[in-house]
């Protein structure tokens, strides 16, 4: 019989960890993922932090749920405003990525002068060069280990979601791009 993870109203309780930290981290570290800056603004103030731990939930309704480290300073912030955008970015927008993962130690409020940033109709910040940015009100949230898990009702788009950009990804802890497969 398979280790299961147990999921309580309130709480989570995980089994003990098959294998160790380093081995999980290394393992998924070959998983390719899309770069995101998950962004949000509020009563609890603007903050926003550079995510890979993105999915589609459901499309009926529509859905995603993102993770979070707890220690990122974005987190709470998340937990107070209750809104965000999720943007996709493209191969060129490295550096955005660097700049919302903490690189250069630029203050928060500073993240959000380049890149031209609007506003949706939550009032949740989204980058207007993204591939695609999605509008969200979280609906929903749980603690497991080091992270939140926010799950989020999406609300509203923008971006080509039909753009001929290339995404930017992360594997091998490194960025990468997307090239085309013969089927």
């Amino acid at each position: 019989m398979s280790s299961a993870v147990f999921i309580e109203a309130g709480a989570s309780r995980i089994p003990d960890a098959a294998i160790d930290a380093t081995r999980f981290r290394d393992a998924l570290s070959l998983a390719v993922t899309a770069v995101t800056v998950i962004a949000t603004d509020g009563a609890g103030g603007r903050a926003g932090v550079t995510c890979s731990a993105v999915c589609s939930v459901s499309d009926s309704p529509p859905t995603v749920l993102f993770c979070i480290n707890r220690r990122s300073a974005a987190n709470s912030v998340i937990k107070s405003n209750g809104v965000v955008s999720i943007n996709w970015l493209h191969a060129s927008q490295t550096a955005v990525s660097q700049l919302f993962a903490g690189a250069g130690a630029v203050p928060m409020a500073q993240r959000f002068d380049d890149d031209g940033w609007g506003v949706f109709g939550t009032g949740a910040p989204y980058s207007k060069s993204a591939m695609v940015a999605l509008d969200c009100k979280v609906v929903d949230q749980l603690e497991i280990g080091t992270h939140s898990v926010f799950v989020a009702q999406v609300l509203g788009s923008s971006g080509a979601e039909s753009s001929n950009d290339t995404p930017l990804v992360y594997c091998r802890r490194s960025y990468a791009t997307t090239q085309p497969v013969a089927a």
